[in-house]
């Protein structure tokens, strides 16, 4: 059946529901019941007034449309149409929105609801310090007894590996030890994260934790650009087989998730629930494409295929291929600079397409998910199934609405010429039964400056099919900190998919009463649980004069 069949199939649907007479009796729904998606915002990917004017019931007003709906038991959300006055009774649950200038799309929230989704807050960077205390002895536990009392079920937080293995083999998790104890007096589970890479020098970052020395001082294994720069906040993944004082990369990865799992032993998969796996930059499993002491949001960013071990593995695929004249990366003549735009550039306007843009792509992709896969493959080892494991994939949203992808190439997910990226990194997370975590769940597509082609929506979605099709738990977060209903009810619309959400980041600013009232409503309803009526009109969706009170909405889906 066609595309448009089904849609025509789902109008009539609509059109049936829109036709019963409102039953006299029914009440109406509190106003929490209702999201709203926002002023320009239609529901689903079509545009219902092109595909079925008849479909359209008059009203005198959204508060009437909303009142038609709640009378109908197989209505689960309205669009209505300002100008026209047209209201379109939603007969399934509204999964997708897009911009429509003038209407406003809500989804009517199902009472009956009770999936209960787990709530984690994200610590402070900083949180153990270098001298290995913890860094506010006396604020932190006061910020946790804050966060009791909304309700979260435990806190994750970076365990570095700058900070835990100063010398070879040699490890020290005591203040994470005193750490972990504060969530287990106060009956919390722990989302820990491996993390390979540095701390410093991405949005949001307020510590400097670089590497072990013994790496950090070697050359020739790290990520390098077509300028030739090195970027050294995590180790290349062409070096995984690199021997670095007697040890590959892949060897000290495994030797620390080893020696993590022997000193806490005890607690996994009672304590501490999931071991995140850094496997790149910010902890997630990419290149480091948006290197921000270049870039600037909405550049496309670069390859990072220009270090020794990258151009030798490139020179032998090709050769393999029998074109040998492949062997190089793409260069910036054709790619274009960090912050170059896709339609500025020959490669992401028809290069890609090319029998050679294919074939790199191919290559440059399949590399990243060989070592996302040796990776969870060590996290499994070590922990021999008595934790769950996770990795994270990055929330790359601008110039997901163009043909190229171009940022999420460049990042390394081949998301074009009709490759699915997420469901092949999916594939590779469910081989070693990792869950996949994604970020930037806050974001709305009516927040993104248009001309980036942005689509945080649409690629939350498409991650979370990925998910789905390959059975395994999707964890989600948001990319910016913000502490506004608009965001809370952005990342509550996903909550059927999610096995867990982890919420960035725990400050003094999070703990205020107005902040911490609304973050525990969210809490509630992310439990299924009824919230407090404590917050219910205290704030309302931001609008453009206040965005920033809620921050930088265009900024990348950044965190560590």
């Amino acid at each position: 059946m066609s595309s448009r069949m089904l849609l025509l199939g789902t109008l009539a649907l609509v059109l049936a529901v829109a036709a019963e007479p409102v039953s006299a009796s029914s009440a109406a729904f509190p106003a929490e019941a209702w999201k709203s998606f926002g002023t320009g915002s239609g529901c689903g990917k079509a545009v219902a007034a092109d595909t079925a004017p008849s479909a359209r019931s008059s009203t005198a007003s959204l508060e009437e449309c909303k009142r038609l709906c709640e009378g109908r038991a197989a209505c689960h959300g309205v669009e209505f149409e300002v100008s026209s006055r047209s209201c379109f009774l939603q007969a399934q649950q509204v999964r997708y929105t897009r911009i429509a200038p003038g209407s406003e799309c809500l989804s009517l929230r199902n009472a009956d609801d009770n999936h209960n989704v787990e709530v984690f807050v994200m610590l402070p960077l900083d949180t153990v310090s270098s001298q290995q205390t913890i860094t506010d002895p006396t604020g932190l536990p006061q910020m946790l007894d804050a966060m009791k009392q909304a309700g979260v079920d435990g806190f994750m937080v970076d365990v570095w590996w700058g900070l835990t293995e100063a010398s070879p083999k040699v490890y020290n998790f005591s203040a994470y030890r005193q750490l972990f104890e504060m969530a287990r007096v106060r009956g919390w589970k722990v989302q820990a994260v491996a993390s390979f890479h540095q701390c410093g020098g991405n949005v949001g970052d307020n510590c400097n934790i670089p590497l072990p020395d013994f790496v950090r001082s070697v050359d020739g294994i790290w990520y390098k650009d077509a300028q030739g720069e090195e970027d050294r906040e995590y180790i290349s993944l062409f070096a995984d087989h690199v021997y670095v004082g007697g040890r590959t990369p892949l060897d000290m990865y495994r030797d620390w998730l080893d020696a993590f799992a022997a000193e806490f032993s005890d607690d996994l998969g009672s304590l501490i629930e999931e071991v995140m796996v850094g496997m790149g930059p910010c902890g997630e499993l990419r290149y480091p494409s948006y290197r921000l002491s270049h870039w600037q949001f909405c550049g496309h960013g670069q390859f990072q295929a220009f270090d020794g071990h990258a151009l030798e593995n490139l020179q032998a695929a090709a050769a393999s291929a029998q074109h040998p004249e492949w062997g190089a990366p793409p260069g910036l003549a054709i790619t274009g600079t960090y912050n170059s735009r896709p339609h500025e550039t020959e490669f992401f306007t028809s290069g890609f397409k090319s029998d050679y843009g294919k074939f790199f792509m191919e290559w440059y992709s399949s590399a990243l998910k060989v070592h996302g896969r040796r990776v969870l493959a060590s996290a499994k080892s070590a922990l021999q199934g008595k934790a769950n494991i996770s990795g994270k994939v990055a929330g790359i949203h601008w110039w997901y609405d163009s043909d190229s992808h171009a940022a999420e190439v460049t990042a390394g997910y081949y998301n074009t010429n009709l490759r699915d990226a997420y469901d092949e990194l999916a594939q590779v997370f469910a081989e070693q039964g990792a869950a996949l975590d994604f970020t930037c769940l806050e974001m709305r597509n009516t927040e993104q400056p248009q001309d980036c082609h942005s689509n945080p929506e649409g690629l939350v979605q498409q991650t979370m099919r990925a998910a789905e099709a390959h059975g395994i738990h999707y964890g989600g977060e948001n990319a910016l900190q913000r502490y506004d209903r608009w965001a809370y009810e952005q990342m509550e619309s996903y909550k059927d998919h999610l096995s867990a959400l982890t919420y960035l980041r725990l400050n003094s600013q999070l703990t205020e009463s107005g902040n911490l009232a609304l973050f525990r409503d969210f809490v509630s309803n992310l439990h299924g649980t009824s919230p407090s009526a404590a917050s219910v009109s205290e704030v309302g969706n931001p609008s453009a004069a206040s965005v920033s009170e809620v921050g930088d909405k265009t900024t990348p889906a950044l965190r560590r």
